[in-house]
């Protein structure tokens, strides 16, 4: 048997897209479509094809032409699925593969050389290459030359526009510098594609995410993390890009947060749980925590100094207010009979800051439905993986019409959808920290990003 070594390139592109692979010569011409999907990442939304002719020089036609059968074809079009790269490649000839006929990307495959079979190496090898393939309907390569430049040129007068089109289009996982090209990033998927049982992920892992038993290290995501139950949703090509982004950002790295840090990011919580204790806290008659108790929280919290007023009436001090309500929703705390109580969880974990750290994760997604859980996965995923505020909202909107949610109007979500499927994680975000006064609404603990990561588990 032989292996051939390939280099694909992306004709017209300038500066060059092109990869250099290997492939076992007994893969399918349907095998080496999928794998340059892969390593050029796109997202298999359109029709593709090959030729043994090169689609520019009618002299060499008539050809051979091979697509997925599965559509209506022209008569003489052969099945990809029925014929192998020795059958069509053997004696280095070029090969010719368009995606997408409406932009018609068109890459050259050249054979460099013809190898013997390596049986101990996966199908699909990526050697080398540069820059990201083009973003997927953005008009062929000189359409997609000009989206780069004035995306790059913040006073041309279709900027804005353009950025629009890349951040609703492209989304937040795909990279965006047209220099970007992440090798092992993109081996990873090759090996999930071709050689599961060697790629460390479980195989009864849909969002493969979960590493097999003897891989998996303290920390690790498991089939019950909400991130894992997330990306299994997504379409694998989407699906794709969120591991590649997964590994670039090192969200899902080995983690273990220790118990300073916990308290420091579940701090006002925990003075709640303090405050109410293992035998509970009365309440007054109109069902207010009592006065000393609330000015003892936003003094020991340091909110205090940035109040204007008494801060001793839970009605009229909004920061305990919102507190006591927010870790009633998330299930620390619960109301019975006039009394403050913490929940059976809470109680254990009194004094233990990381497993309140973990009882709060926990609870982010409790009486959330489907929808919001993926919008709570999305929202920490941008507070984990570092996308500036402003920009979360649209992020989040991709990964929810990646998953098939509308919005109730049909249209695409606005920002204010978002804000009302995140309201309670949010909510809770706001409240975690170590800040000795109380933020503005723009202003967030530079902890909540070790505080999302854990949640994402």
């Amino acid at each position: 048997m032989t292996r051939y070594r390939l280099r694909s390139s992306l004709v017209g592109s300038e500066p060059e897209i092109w990869r250099t692979f290997e492939i076992e010569g007994s893969a399918s011409l349907r095998m080496l479509h999928l794998a340059l999907q892969t390593i050029m990442g796109w997202r298999e939304s359109h029709l593709h094809a090959f030729t043994d002719a090169d689609p520019y020089d009618r002299a060499q036609h008539p050809s051979r032409r091979w697509e997925a059968l599965d559509f209506e074809s022209d008569e003489g079009t052969l099945s990809e699925d029925d014929f192998t790269v020795d059958d069509v490649l053997q004696g280095g000839r070029t090969l010719w593969y368009e995606y997408d006929f409406g932009d018609g990307w068109i890459h050259r495959l050249d054979v460099i050389e013809q190898l013997p079979s390596e049986p101990h190496l996966t199908t699909v090898v990526l050697l080398d290459g540069a820059n990201r393939g083009p973003f997927e309907d953005s008009g062929g390569v000189g359409g997609y030359a000009e989206k780069i430049a004035i995306a790059a040129d913040t006073q041309h007068p279709e900027h804005e526009s353009i950025v629009d089109w890349i951040d609703t289009t492209v989304g937040p996982w795909a990279p965006r510098e047209p220099g970007m090209f992440d090798l092992v990033g993109v081996q990873s998927e090759l090996n999930l594609m071709f050689n599961p049982r060697a790629s460390g992920i479980s195989p009864n892992d849909m969002s493969g995410l979960v590493k097999v038993e003897a891989h998996r290290r303290r920390g690790d995501v498991d089939e019950t993390s909400p991130i894992a139950d997330f990306a299994s949703q997504l379409p694998p090509p989407i699906r794709s890009e969120l591991r590649q982004h997964l590994q670039h950002t090192g969200v899902l790295g080995p983690s273990a947060v220790d118990a300073d840090t916990a308290a420091r990011i579940i701090r006002p919580f925990a003075w709640l749980m303090d405050a109410v204790g293992p035998a509970g806290l009365d309440l007054t008659a109109a069902g207010w925590m009592p006065q000393a108790t609330v000015l003892a929280g936003m003094t020991e919290l340091g909110w205090i100094a940035d109040w204007i007023g008494k801060g001793n009436r839970e009605d009229v001090t909004p920061p305990i207010a919102v507190l006591r309500e927010t870790a009633q929703h998330i299930g620390i705390v619960r109301v019975q009979k006039g009394r403050l109580l913490l929940s059976a969880a809470a109680k254990k974990a009194l004094g233990d800051p990381v497993a309140q750290l973990r009882l709060i994760a926990g609870g982010l997604y409790r009486r959330l439905s489907d929808a919001e859980t993926d919008a709570a996965v999305l929202l920490l995923l941008t507070v984990a993986d570092g996308t500036p505020r402003e920009e979360r909202w649209r992020a989040i909107a991709f990964g929810l019409e990646m998953c098939g949610w509308q919005s109730s109007t049909g249209w695409r979500f606005t920002k204010q959808d978002i804000g009302h499927a995140t309201f309670w994680v949010q909510r809770v975000l706001d409240q975690l920290g170590d800040t000795p006064r109380l933020r503005r609404f723009d202003e967030e603990s530079p902890l909540l990003s070790t505080f999302a990561r854990e949640a994402l588990r």
